[in-house]
């Protein structure tokens, strides 16, 4: 009897094991099933890869959860949003011709009026310099830096906000 009990425990703590889902580190970029899953920024549905974000967030050491956007402008907003009461670990993009996550701050971004995003940032990523400089030349846009995507982003919701607040 006690042979068998063990067996059950050591079954049970298996399958418990089994249950709990992959671990997430900030090397682990997100998993989004495209069609199904909700952006954490707008509350719509992700359904093109090509312009899909994720933030791995720490939630207290060691322990991390992932966020999701269907448009890099939309994780760009909710770390403005949010930027206080996160810990962000890393920053994931998709490749705009490969479709491949991509480190979100070694990236290179295009920034255009003729790209048409999800939620009409005008942003798109690509892994490499040269292709992004082939995108930016297709689209009539300019290629950053995330550093700075993001200077340029912060800079250009603080005018936004200010000219809100002048009733204008």
């Amino acid at each position: 009897m006690p042979r068998t009990i063990t067996l059950f425990i050591i079954l049970h703590l298996a399958l418990l094991a089994a249950c709990g889902g992959p671990t997430i580190t900030p090397d682990t970029p997100p998993e989004i099933l495209y069609g199904e899953d909700v952006c954490d920024q707008c509350n719509m549905i992700i359904n093109d890869e090509r312009f899909a974000a994720g933030l791995v967030v720490e939630l207290e050491p060691s322990v991390y959860e992932h966020r999701i956007f269907d448009d890099i402008g939309g994780l760009l907003m909710y770390e403005k949003e949010h930027g206080g009461e996160l810990t962000i670990a890393a920053y994931y993009v998709h490749d705009y011709n490969s479709k491949e996550w991509i480190d979100g701050e070694n990236a290179y971004y295009i920034s255009s009026q003729d790209l048409f995003t999800p939620m009409g940032f005008g942003l798109a990523a690509a892994a490499q310099e040269l292709e992004a400089n082939a995108l930016a030349k297709e689209w009539n846009g300019t290629v950053l830096t995330f550093a700075e995507l993001y200077e340029q982003f912060i800079e250009n919701a603080a005018a936004a906000e200010h000219m809100h607040q002048r009733g204008q």
